[in-house]
């Protein structure tokens, strides 16, 4: 789907600002090979194409071009075209010398690599979502809900960053009256993630969840974690997807304060990442594409499946397992719309059902 000076209309008032944070702050904390990006040196600073921004994407891409290869390449990840002629496989034996300074292209669109609901990536995007959940109690638990939006900036072939944040947590009142609720902001994830290699028909990624404690301990939140995986995307046969991961997750900075909060409302992290103990973390999901793009409606509507399973390491048997059948289309102008409906399997149940959906958009 090539790109168009319509796919910015919406995402220029508010989103330009972030892209130049994101790159302007990496530039000074990401070490990366020093024979990736050629020269080091560069005719303007990357502040003062900032404080030149007039608002012409192209213009800045042009500007950029002319001065550090570094920048040019976030830049072109960023805000250049989401597909070009120029795409071309990434083997995994040429991971430190092949991708860096290549700007994010991504492969054709037959079958979009998109995310899907409680499912692993195991692909490169450009996108942002917004999510919403509600969440059925089981008996003597209050229901509950959940908003949150997921940003993917890819900086490179090889690179990119995920952002998750819960903005609007509801959860069950463990410090007061039964079947009372509380509510607030939730723990921000951000996510380095790699490509390892990318073909046609399947993509590798390596990816560390970084959870940050900037939600409240009263709704389960407020807890620090590492969850590294490898996550898979294949498509193996005509219309079908296969997509997985494989890690675990490792909390940093429990106390004898926030533990007992933590354990009692376990399964908060993205992706319902436990927050009080260590654990093995598993994800497969499988889906199938009922329409081409080229549907007059529901374009690329794609039917899934996915489980979880997040397995405590020690110290208790505490599982959570559940299986969401869902859905995604697209709607025009790069949106697509997905569905899909949690049932927990085993575990002490954190709820009898969710209801999940998401909107999603290419920029």
């Amino acid at each position: 789907m090539p790109r168009t000076d319509r796919r910015l209309d919406f995402l220029r008032p508010s989103w330009s600002e972030i892209f130049f944070f994101f790159v302007w702050g990496l530039a000074a904390v990401i070490p990366f090979p020093e024979n990736s990006f050629g020269s080091s040196t560069s005719e303007k600073s990357f502040v003062d194409l900032t404080l030149q921004f007039n608002g012409n994407y192209q213009d800045l891409l042009s500007t950029c071009r002319k001065v550090d290869p570094t920048q040019r390449v976030w830049l072109e990840s960023l805000i250049g075209p989401l597909e070009t002629e120029q795409w071309t496989p990434l083997e995994w034996s040429t991971f430190f010398h092949d991708g860096w300074d290549k700007p994010y292209d991504s492969v054709d669109h037959q079958l979009p690599r998109q995310t899907w609901i409680n499912s692993a990536d195991g692909a490169f995007y450009r996108l942002g979502v917004i999510s919403g959940s509600w969440a059925q109690g089981t008996a003597g638990a209050p229901d509950t809900s959940n908003g949150s939006l997921f940003l993917f900036t890819p900086l490179s072939r090889r690179f990119e960053l995920g952002w998750f944040l819960p903005f609007s947590v509801t959860s069950p009142n463990t410090l007061g009256p039964p079947e009372t609720t509380v509510s607030g902001v939730g723990d921000l994830t951000v996510a380095p993630r790699f490509m390892l290699a990318e073909e046609k028909h399947f993509s590798v990624t390596a990816n560390l969840y970084v959870r940050c404690p900037t939600g409240n301990g009263t709704t389960g939140n407020g807890a620090t974690s590492l969850s590294p995986d490898i996550e898979f995307w294949i498509n193996p046969i005509t219309r079908w997807i296969v997509r997985g991961a494989i890690g675990v997750t490792v909390p940093t900075n429990l106390t004898s304060a926030n533990t007992p909060l933590l354990l009692a409302n376990p399964w908060t992290g993205f992706n319902a990442s436990p927050s009080a103990f260590s654990s093995i973390d598993a994800r497969l999901a499988a889906g199938y594409y009922l329409t081409s793009g080229d549907a007059p409606v529901f374009k690329h509507l794609c039917a899934t499946v996915a489980s979880n399973i997040h397995a405590r390491t020690h110290g208790g048997n505490d599982t959570y397992f559940s299986l969401t059948p869902g859905f995604r289309f697209g709607v025009g102008n790069d949106w697509y719309l997905l569905g899909g409906i949690e049932v927990p399997v085993v575990g002490p149940l954190p709820f009898a059902n969710q209801i999940i959906v998401q909107a999603i958009k290419n920029f």
